[in-house]
């Protein structure tokens, strides 16, 4: 395995981008389309986090698999993988014996590289179960990264999130079970002189789950995934190698339609961006707290930006976001101020910026990573040793946090307000030497001017 070294390599010729602009990215109500975001991982204090990609269409899939750690978004593994019909990709990340984490499978879905295959210093292994299945390890990478001054710890691989993305439909007369043989389309077969050959533009269908566990807390919650659909722009064949970094999520289509409303970016720099960008706008996030002392409760809050990295990492930050990341700085710099609010089950609420503790951490009212958390009241329910602590004068309730940032007008003259923001709070209520948690998805609002 030869994926992310430290020279990034060319595109693959076939990803020619086409100009249409009749594709449309927006969220899927119905949970599937061609672009999967799985907002969070983490294995930190012997937790696990386990999920599956679904193809629930009758067609061959072409996909790209992507583990993203949570300060910058920076890759620390990708690789294809292909779904036949039907088909369920299982996968799991755990603590890696070198200090960071790597992702696990048993699966018989056939991924490129193969994984538990050589990869540097970070190679992977392969174990024979005692039901014949090999369990196949692959230890996430910091290659992409450890050229940095400011934080170069493999640590940092031990929390982030993923995306998937669908590069194509691949020909039915390819048996994509049959991992033999598609190994070999890549080593000496058509995929090594043309990508796109019996490969078409996606068409979705995709959809997935991921649960968060602690076995030795005896609790876990499922995780929430959004799915992007529209994302692919017209007549585009996305199938690319391994160790290519594509396709990225800024090339997908550059229009979004949010409810009824379309924006188009078509013609401006970051276009493809900005539209994700704009589906995954909103205003505010509002989710429900729960600290209540006699049930031993904690909350954490996931605040997760799938496209910051887009914008952030030059010399200066683009709209909508307003502060640039510093690679040579050990606190993260991207930061973006925010307004919470505080509300009791009876509607009393408390509002201000100056709500998160300790002051002394630099991060107060403002959120700074891709992959945020917020451990309310210092109490982290997915034992994340670094978040945020904040502030809650109430057993119970919820919060909002408003977002003031302001997108570029689309080429209408319409300015979305908001920041691409999913994610999700995470409750655990300890209950003796057992525990139970739940998570709910962060509901969200569209602020929308001009045009």
């Amino acid at each position: 395995m030869r994926t992310l070294k430290r020279k990034m390599h060319t595109a693959i010729a076939a990803v020619t981008l086409s100009t249409a602009v009749s594709a449309q990215q927006y969220v899927s109500p119905e949970g599937d389309g061609q672009v999967l975001l799985y907002p969070f991982f983490s294995v930190l204090n012997e937790s696990n986090t386990y999920l599956h990609i679904v193809n629930t269409t009758d067609d061959n899939k072409a996909i790209k698999i992507r583990f993203l750690e949570s300060r910058n978004s920076t890759v620390i593994l990708e690789f294809n993988g292909y779904l036949p019909p039907n088909d369920i990709l299982a996968l799991a990340i755990d603590k890696d014996e070198k200090g960071g984490a790597a992702v696990l499978a048993s699966d018989t879905t056939c991924t490129v590289p193969a994984l538990g295959t050589a990869n540097g210093s970070y190679g992977g292994t392969q174990t024979t179960l005692f039901n014949g299945a090999t369990l196949r390890r692959q230890p996430f990478v910091p290659y992409l990264y450890d050229s940095e001054t400011g934080n170069p710890s493999i640590e940092r691989t031990l929390t982030g999130h993923i995306e998937v993305i669908e590069m194509g439909v691949v020909d039915s007369s390819i048996d994509l079970s049959d991992c033999d043989a598609v190994l070999k389309l890549w080593t000496e077969g058509v995929w090594a002189s043309n990508t796109a050959t019996s490969v078409t533009s996606p068409t979705g269908g995709l959809t997935g789950n991921s649960i968060f566990i602690n076995p030795n807390k005896a609790y876990s919650m499922n995780i929430p995934v959004t799915a992007i659909d529209g994302w692919a722009r017209s007549g585009v064949n996305y199938h690319t190698g391994t160790g290519t970094l594509q396709p990225e999520l800024d090339e997908g289509a550059t229009s979004a339609r949010v409810g009824t409303v379309v924006h188009d970016y078509t013609g401006q720099p970051r276009s493809g961006a900005l539209a994700l960008t704009a589906a995954l706008s909103t205003g505010s996030i509002y989710n429900e707290v729960q600290t209540e002392d006699t049930i031993a409760a904690e909350t954490d809050w996931v605040v997760m930006s799938p496209t910051k990295r887009f914008f952030v990492n030059s010399t200066a930050a683009f709209a909508p976001f307003t502060k640039a990341y510093d690679s040579t700085k050990a606190d993260t710099t991207a930061c973006e101020a925010i307004n919470l609010t505080r509300f009791d089950r009876s509607a009393n609420k408390t509002t201000g910026t100056g709500t998160f503790v300790p002051d002394s951490t630099g991060v107060e009212g403002q959120l700074c990573d891709a992959v945020s958390f917020m451990a309310y009241e210092g109490k982290s329910a997915l034992l994340i040793d670094n978040a945020t602590s904040v502030s809650f004068p109430y057993q119970n309730g919820a919060a909002k946090i408003k977002f003031s940032n302001l997108m570029p007008a689309d080429n209408a003259g319409k300015v979305l307000q908001g920041l691409p923001v999913i994610g999700f709070s995470a409750t655990r209520i300890v209950n003796g030497a057992m525990s139970y948690g739940y998570a709910q998805k962060h509901a969200t609002n569209t602020v929308t001017s001009g045009g």
